[in-house]
């Protein structure tokens, strides 16, 4: 009898040393920049993931839910609303955090329904797992070129993060702030751009921009969309200066058609990481003022050549191919055409070398150059 006390009490000291110094489970909890999906990224779209690693290796490690909160730039939003919205997660549903919320200076993520031990999430040890990918939006046509400083929230006065995990089967809260890293670029953007213009002459659009800062700088990729469209194309790249502190100077030329674009600068850097710099203001090319053929370049050429031409009202318009003696070799244009600045290709590959004319003919207006091809 005596013996089996002694178990008992034994047994029950066990216990309570146990249950008195169970290890909580530990983590780090970190933000890093995403790039996002190429389909939908823009110049107003900034994702982030929010990841929890498990860094140790108490038994019976689910988590629980947890509320997240953040202390931010609001200058970021450069004028516009800022939005945050979830993006992705590796948790089920019912486990992620919830009500997304932009309120002042703060950004707000509120704890999810506590799903009860047993049904935690099972950290794996080791492995990063994306509690949230964070989207901020901006109503503004891109995000200001300044820090966003995010910052953790992890102490009084409320709201403040707090993380939670059943230790055994008792819902724990396990926050340890030392833990929470801002690990995402929260420095200006690595390049500081000092202006950025555009000049056009007839339909000849000129950009000019300039750098008082330039950081691991690949370059430039210059995209055009229709104005209003926000449906961007690549029509051409700009090698830049790599990491520099002095003014850097660039532009870029095309010839385009009558209408509204607007202009975007995708700068990029050695990493691949990229960031917008768009336009202000939109690019109007009128129509021409005049009748006007200019002419083919290259020339010489082989095979091919391009020819420009004005047309200030809307008419039929014929540009015609003839060899020396004067017989129509080809009709390079013979259609209705609506007022503006156009550009035929020219293939000749299938014509021998020599000198050929070409003649223009619009409402009351000719005009006759000639080309040489060699091969």
């Amino acid at each position: 009898m005596k013996a089996f006390k002694l178990f008992a009490t034994v047994f029950a000291f066990v216990l309570y040393v146990g249950s008195s110094f169970a290890q909580n489970p530990t983590y780090t909890l970190d933000c890093t920049n995403k790039t996002p999906d190429p389909s939908i990224v823009n110049s107003v779209e900034w994702d982030i993931d929010m990841t929890w690693t498990n860094s140790g290796v108490a038994p019976n490690y689910e988590y629980a839910g947890g509320q997240y909160f953040f202390d931010f730039n609001t200058a970021i939003a450069n004028g516009g609303t800022l939005t945050m919205a979830n993006a992705g997660s590796d948790l089920p549903t019912n486990m992620q955090p919830r009500n997304p919320t932009v309120s002042t200076n703060q950004l707000r993520w509120a704890v999810n329904t506590f799903p009860g031990a047993g049904s935690g999430f099972a950290m794996p040890a080791g492995v990063p797992v994306t509690i949230v990918r964070v989207r901020l939006q901006t109503t503004a046509p891109e995000f200001a070129q300044v820090p966003l400083n995010l910052v953790w929230r992890n102490a009084l006065p409320n709201p403040f993060t707090k993380i939670f995990a059943y230790v055994g089967t008792t819902n724990t809260d396990i926050s340890t702030p030392a833990t929470h890293t801002i690990s995402m670029n929260n420095n200006p953007l690595p390049v500081e751009l000092a202006s950025f213009t555009a000049v056009t002459n007839r339909n000849n659009v000129t950009l000019s921009w300039s750098t008082s800062k330039e950081t691991n700088n690949q370059g430039f990729d210059v995209e055009r969309s229709i104005a209003g469209e926000n449906n961007y194309s690549k029509v051409g790249t700009v090698a830049g200066n790599g990491t520099t502190t002095d003014l850097k100077n660039y532009n870029f030329s095309e010839r385009v058609n009558t209408g509204n674009y607007s202009y975007r600068l995708k700068q990029i850097d050695f990493n691949g990481n990229f960031e917008y710099h768009s336009l202000s203001g939109e690019v109007n090319v009128g129509v021409p003022s005049e009748y006007a053929m200019s002419q083919n370049y290259p020339n010489p050429f082989n095979p091919s050549t391009k020819i420009d031409y004005d047309i200030p009202a809307d008419g039929n318009v014929a540009i015609i191919l003839y060899d020396m003696s004067g017989r129509e070799v080809s009709k390079l244009v013979n259609e209705f055409k609506p007022a503006g600045y156009y550009t035929v290709n020219f293939n000749a590959s299938n014509l021998s070398s020599g000198m050929y004319f070409y003649r223009i003919a619009s409402s009351n207006f000719s005009q006759t150059k000639k080309m040489v091809l060699v091969k």
